[in-house]
């Protein structure tokens, strides 16, 4: 809306640690994020420093919540804790209820009472507050019923088709000549194959390395017959050329 009171600012781990050591400056801060992690050993040797309390705070991205075992630390926050629920993705409540899970079991391991503050920009939101009280059984029954109505694993398969192209309009082109061909060898050769088909759209990052990329969304159950489907859609469809959009097929990717 070009509106002089909107800008766009940066809230990553390096921003966060600039506004801990002003809020408190005699705190000994670890950042762990990928630039400071480059070295073979330096995830492990920053793990055992804060473990010998060489340092006060620990400050990172989603890798510091996952699996680590820290007697000693009794307050954990969350910053931006509901970014993960808006991302393009069916897992997205479910990422972030099992992050937010884990990160607040890591305060109070001891024995010792912990606490943990959660910071968010919709307090109210179902996968918020279940995770704050830890309540899986309820959290997974309104999950799954989802996951049932809108036809999400596990009450099908996903497939994904990407094509790339460094030609934009070849590519354009050729998605809509993929979705056709997709359609005609299902009705024609493998019409016992159920499924929905979504696309062809642009991927969410849409250009990496000069190369641009399209893609289709099918639901279906992964059998031998769905599968020779996809099989003759990709030979059919690939060549040699290097000028022609090349089309990879995933099964259920572990992200969309």
């Amino acid at each position: 809306c070009s509106s002089e009171h909107l800008s766009r600012q940066g809230f990553g781990t390096q921003r966060v640690e600039e506004e801990l050591q002003n809020l408190l400056p005699t705190a000994r801060i670890l950042r762990m994020a990928t630039d400071t992690t480059t070295t073979k050993f330096a995830y492990d040797e920053m793990l055992a420093d804060f473990r010998a309390h060489k340092y006060d705070i620990l400050l990172g991205t989603q890798m510091v919540t996952k699996g680590h075992d820290f007697p000693d630390v009794t307050l954990v926050g969350v910053l931006l804790a509901d970014a993960s629920l808006y991302l393009d993705d069916y897992r997205a409540s479910e990422r972030t209820f099992s992050m937010l899970t884990q990160v607040i079991g890591r305060a109070g391991r001891a024995g010792r009472g912990g606490q943990a503050v959660i910071q968010t920009n919709n307090p109210d939101h179902d996968v918020i507050r279940l995770a704050c009280e830890q309540d899986y059984d309820t959290f997974y029954e309104r999950e799954i019923r989802l996951r049932k109505l809108l036809v999400f694993p596990p009450f099908c398969d996903i497939v994904l088709m990407t094509l790339t192209c460094s030609d934009e309009q070849m590519l354009l082109e050729s998605a809509t000549e993929l979705r056709q061909a997709f359609d005609k060898k299902a009705a024609e050769e493998f019409p016992g194959v159920k499924h929905l088909v979504f696309g062809p759209f642009e991927a969410p990052v849409y250009r990496v390395e000069n190369k641009y990329r399209m893609r289709m969304i099918v639901k279906c159950v992964l059998n031998r017959e769905s599968r020779a489907l996809f099989s003759a859609l990709l030979s059919a469809y690939n060549s040699n050329s290097p000028v022609k959009p090349t089309l990879s097929i995933d099964f259920n990717p572990s992200s969309l």
